[in-house]
């Protein structure tokens, strides 16, 4: 008999699949995840990136959060404001430093999509894209078809010090105030915000990140951190472990990857989302390899 943990994860996937447009549904194809909202397109975890995935239709949002000064939660990905993409306010005086050393109102001030990092050449610039709170966040899309797939990133050496439960316990209270214990799903390579949000509310389904790093059966570490939901790169997981895991009701993500073959060999493997900095071109090569399908 399953515990209330195991039938909790194992619902999973259908709660999940539930919130989606019926597009997915109807074509069987598995979801498309905008990675820090489609970063090769348009400024990484911003609006426009944000709005963009949204206006393509794509099925869930990605996003980093971090922990202010002020104990606020704002999306992006660096401990450290990168200098590289991100400019301060000209009236901002004092170096760029660690987000969790800075408050919400000066982090707000930041553009940071007049540049962009080297790995994303064709992004296109949005003078004054600034990173947001996750409360602005949640409210501009919260009437939206669209799932939220949000990381708390923690502080890394240098850059200050975060409890993961009380961590967990501001996403949890942004995550109620709107509503969306459905539709939000909690990622992490840092266990303990996920073990914190079961706690605290255990409807909110959690995805573990780096699970090959634990060095266990990935079933068994599943239900120890009562999580509905794996990312798994090709060279983790083969097809058969791939399939013991998705017939256990566990999601089974891609790593980011950008490229038609990378997309193929993931579709051969098994997968229920791809994840991708390039959502437009995923989503035309996933329409092409549907139409080809119906006409064989």
């Amino acid at each position: 008999m399953l515990t209330v943990t195991q039938a909790l994860s194992a619902a999973g996937a259908a709660l999940l699949w539930a919130s989606l447009p019926s597009s997915a549904i109807a074509l069987e194809r598995p979801l498309i995840i905008a990675h820090r909202g489609g970063a090769a397109l348009l400024p990484e975890n911003t609006f426009p990136a944000f709005d963009n995935a949204i206006s393509l239709g794509i099925d869930m949002i990605e996003f980093d959060m971090q922990v202010t000064a002020d104990d606020q939660l704002i999306v992006t990905h660096d401990g450290t404001v990168n200098a590289s993409f991100c400019a301060a306010d000209p009236a901002y005086v004092g170096s760029l430093g660690s987000v969790r050393g800075t408050s919400l109102k000066v982090l707000l001030k930041f553009d940071c999509g007049a540049k962009h990092r080297d790995i994303y050449p064709s992004q296109k610039a949005v003078l004054g894209a600034h990173m947001p709170a996750l409360d602005t966040l949640l409210a501009r899309y919260a009437l939206k078809k669209v799932l939220f797939f949000g990381e708390t990133k923690m502080p890394g050496i240098g850059e200050g010090e975060v409890d993961p439960v009380a961590f967990a316990q501001l996403v949890a209270a942004a995550i109620r105030k709107y509503g969306l214990e459905r539709r939000f799903v909690l990622q992490s390579s840092d266990y303990r915000t996920i073990d914190a949000m079961h706690r605290i509310d255990p409807h909110v389904r959690t995805c573990l990140l780096t699970p090959w790093q634990a060095k266990s059966d990935y079933l068994k570490l599943a239900r120890r951190h009562h999580s509905s939901c794996m990312l798994l790169r090709l060279q983790d997981a083969d097809a058969e472990q791939v399939a013991r895991l998705r017939r256990a009701g566990i999601l089974v993500f891609s790593d980011v990857v950008d490229d038609e073959q990378g997309w193929r060999d993931y579709l051969t493997r098994g997968v229920d989302a791809l994840f991708t900095n390039d959502p437009a071109s995923l989503k035309r090569f996933l329409l092409r390899r549907t139409q080809t399908q119906l006409t064989h």
